[in-house]
């Protein structure tokens, strides 16, 4: 028993320190990108204050939220997924960069701003989602 929680403990840290590492570098390039703000000491400081609430949500609500019943079914994973990645990850880390913009650099939130960080969003929420967590595709397909 002390074994599985230590190792759980462990898996979750290593999540929680590689959500943080990535939301820091997201918000760094969402800042830049959406505003042109110099990246400075105290901006890699309030990202870095921010993002580490988001990771710890992203690792200990997100990931064990299942958003359809469980099954077998193949497609109805491969949706449950999607929708993780598309709820969570994008949403989630728009809001997230947001935040971190508001904070920063004080700039109204525009319609341009928030398409530049939901397109830096994108890309941070795909690795999140199907690199970090690692999902199995082949264990779905053993599941058929």
């Amino acid at each position: 028993m002390k074994k599985e929680v230590s190792e759980r403990l462990n898996i979750f840290i290593q999540f929680l320190i590689f959500g943080i590492l990535l939301g820091l570098v997201e918000n760094i390039i969402a800042i830049y990108f959406a505003t042109e703000h110099s990246i400075d000491a105290r901006a890699i400081m309030i990202s870095f204050l921010v993002v580490i609430p988001f990771a710890a949500i992203g690792e200990l609500i997100v990931d064990k939220t299942y958003l359809l019943p469980k099954t077998k079914n193949i497609w109805m994973k491969h949706l449950e997924v999607f929708l993780e990645f598309l709820i969570f990850g994008v949403v989630m880390g728009v809001v997230e960069d947001l935040i971190v913009i508001g904070l920063v650099t004080g700039a109204p939130i525009t319609f341009e701003i928030l398409w530049i960080v939901t397109i830096v969003t994108t890309p941070f929420a795909i690795i999140g989602e199907l690199i970090v967590d690692r999902f199995d595709w082949h264990m779905c397909k053993k599941l058929k």
